[in-house]
């Protein structure tokens, strides 16, 4: 059985890596070459006041409403991404449908439904442009992909094949694969061993018409904690629980495990070509972290059933340190972006940003309740809600002094 683990004032967890026999190169990065792999190891952000990114104070565009024209309406949006001609494609997830924008917010057209034959949706969970311009959908409840023009017509469609559990959408390769990320591992306690684990996950590829998959590479998965509730086994996400990150870049997958500050580069073909870190990070989860979430975890829940849950809470163990950061983005020029820890259903403010050969270029605030999904050259995209919850599209433009 996992020890258990319940913070008390204990020192700061860091991560702290070798640095040794590298050269430096700018200031604050070693960069050092390991059997083939590039390493580059960040101490401080390239950045300065004077030539950070910011995110402009006010939108650039908004699409949305909350009466009226129901083609302005949106309810559970799951991604927002732009075309190459400028145009805006919204998938909205309360509804199983594609609704289209131009430049300027404009509605062009809307399509889908709840279904499962072609053009149909039961959940869209992902949403991504290419080749040319057309865009893909991906659908968590039938495991398919589909592919569509920029007018919305559907080309075709393809299952994902069954032997990988729960799998979401990464991105989609030059060659026309598709890269998928499991969400939970279907070895997850196979041996009922209570406490906490994390079985690996694959990060795979599938092509169209091929009913098996090549891994990338398989990284630990969701972390969970096992229990019991009476005589039933219980199966709980516990707080700062950490899972594996994934995102595209061209013809590379960039994924992490969350565990440290670190990322790598794979190649479609699951070679390791370049490892990124930040050093010295502090991810320890202090007691006044468990209080801060146990508290809006409880807030959240009805008030007959926060008893029950905050015993459960207290019960489970926690992990050895928090996770070093969130979702992952990549931009129309290489830079990844990491998203700050948050846990379902907060959104992330903060993002730091890694240019294309791994180094620590600083941190970019996003505006409140705003939820990013796309970066530009100048611009992020993404999801805003009002103080009413009120669900809105959003571009604002990204101000880079430094160009």
């Amino acid at each position: 059985m996992t020890s258990r683990h319940r913070p008390t004032g204990l020192p700061a967890i860091t991560v702290s890596l070798c640095i040794a026999c590298g050269s430096t190169t700018p200031e604050g990065v070693i960069v050092r070459d390991s059997a083939g792999v590039q390493i580059s190891e960040s101490s401080s952000p390239a950045w300065r006041n004077d030539d950070a990114w910011t995110v402009a104070s006010l939108p650039r565009m908004q699409i949305g409403t909350l009466d009226g024209d129901p083609t302005y309406q949106f309810f559970r949006i799951e991604a927002a991404v732009s075309l190459p001609d400028g145009g805006i494609v919204v998938a909205n997830g309360g509804t199983s449908e594609l609704k289209a924008y131009d430049d300027a917010g404009q509605h062009l057209w809307t399509v889908g439904r709840q279904g499962e034959a072609p053009g149909e949706y039961r959940l869209i969970t992902g949403l991504g442009v290419g080749p040319g311009d057309s865009f893909w959908v991906y659908d968590f409840g039938l495991r398919r992909f589909t592919v569509l023009t920029s007018g919305g017509e559907t080309i075709r469609t393809f299952a994902v094949g069954a032997a990988l559990s729960a799998v979401n959408a990464v991105g989609r390769l030059p060659d026309g694969s598709f890269v998928v990320k499991e969400g939970w591992s279907s070895r997850t306690h196979e041996n009922n061993e209570f406490g906490l684990a994390r079985q690996p996950v694959a990060i795979a590829r599938f092509m169209e018409g091929r009913p098996r998959h090549d891994t990338i590479v398989a990284l630990p998965g969701r972390e969970i904690f096992l229990g019991t509730e009476g005589r039933r086994m219980v199966m709980s996400a516990p707080l700062f629980a950490r899972n594996a990150s994934a995102a595209m870049r061209g013809g590379t997958v960039v994924a992490g495990s969350q565990e440290t500050f670190e990322i790598g580069f794979y190649s479609s073909q699951g070679i390791l070509e370049r490892i990124a870190r930040v050093l010295d990070v502090d991810l320890s989860i202090s007691t006044g972290d468990l209080a801060a979430m146990t508290k809006a975890i409880l807030a959240s829940e009805d008030e007959s059933e926060r008893v029950m849950l905050a015993q459960h809470l207290d019960e489970m163990d926690v992990p050895p340190s928090r996770p070093a950061y969130g979702d992952i983005l990549t931009d129309r020029r290489g830079n990844v972006w990491l998203a700050e820890y948050v846990r379902y259903p907060a959104v992330p403010e903060s993002w730091t940003v890694l240019d294309v050969p791994g180094r620590l270029l600083g941190v970019v605030r996003m505006p409140a309740r705003f939820r990013l999904t796309e970066v530009g050259d100048d611009y992020v995209l993404g999801v805003w809600r009002d103080d009413s919850d009120v669900e809105y599209v959003r571009k604002y433009g990204l101000l880079k002094p430094s160009g």
